[in-house]
């Protein structure tokens, strides 16, 4: 399977069918009044969360199975969106930080014929992209991916031109922990971005000859502190300016003792 970015960079620069970003072409909505300590909710074709009632408190602060449910933020449209597992909490993560991704919505609907019967089936991700890209993602763990992978394949040989240029299967192996602590690292350094900061830990590791363990990198900077020194280095690994130089980055943590290296050593 394609890994999560290049799907969406195949189809950049080439004339293809786009679709409305965060909605369907098809379906006109009225504009929305929220007035709430909570954001506003994001599109969904289902509800999986408790409906608040008057004489209930909300089910934000609920304690069941239910209420309990991963809550998460979609970056791209500043609404709240409710999720039925942590793996599709990682794989939220994972979209927040993925280039050119522009809007997320949750268990976006579709029919699928299974065996002469027309069904229902709820895709947990619709994303789509500046380049006009839509993918669709359902999310299961490895071992019960299976039955998932034959409807999602009826589905693509069925409905998908009718929807979105690509329909996932992905799992844990896609949704990876190294993964998400990247994404969480990333979107963390963008909250506290300093461009200060950055320069002085880019010219240091370039003072290094371009390639340095993360701590020998940081504490070379006495006027920072290495937490500061740390969201420096997320901020420029988002950028490209620098790389976790590891055989396997994708699948390992960046610590204290990694090695980082510039791309690029001219100033």
């Amino acid at each position: 399977m394609q890994t999560l970015t290049r799907i969406a960079k195949a189809l950049a620069g080439q004339e293809i069918m786009k679709y409305q970003a965060g909605s369907d072409a098809t379906v006109d909505e009225p504009d929305l009044v929220w007035d709430s300590s909570y954001p506003e909710p994001g599109r969904a074709d289902r509800n999986i969360a408790i409906r608040n009632r008057p004489d209930l408190i909300p089910a934000e602060e609920r304690k069941s199975i239910v209420s309990n449910r991963v809550m998460d933020i979609d970056p791209h449209t500043e609404t709240s969106v409710r999720l039925e597992s942590g793996l599709e909490g990682g794989l939220l993560m994972l979209l927040k930080t993925e280039p050119g991704c522009v809007a997320v919505r949750t268990q976006y609907k579709v029919q699928i014929t299974v065996d002469g019967v027309q069904r229902d089936y709820w895709f947990d991700f619709c994303a789509d992209f500046e380049n006009g890209c839509r993918i669709l993602y359902a999310v299961r763990n490895k071992e019960n991916s299976g039955e998932v992978e034959d409807l999602v394949e009826l589905f693509r040989n069925q409905e998908l031109s009718n929807h979105a240029h690509y329909a996932l299967v992905v799992t844990e192996e896609e949704i990876s922990k190294p993964a998400i602590y990247r994404a969480e690292q990333i979107v963390e350094a963008r909250r506290r971005n300093n461009e200060a900061n950055n320069i002085h830990v880019l010219e240091a590791l370039k003072k290094s000859g371009g390639r340095e363990r993360v701590a020998k990198v940081l504490m070379s900077i006495p006027e920072l502190t290495f937490s500061s020194g740390w969201d420096a280095v997320w901020s420029l690994i988002d950028r490209g300016l620098i790389v976790h130089h590891h055989p396997s980055p994708a699948t390992t943590n960046l610590e204290r003792h990694s090695w980082i290296k510039a791309t690029r050593l001219a100033s």
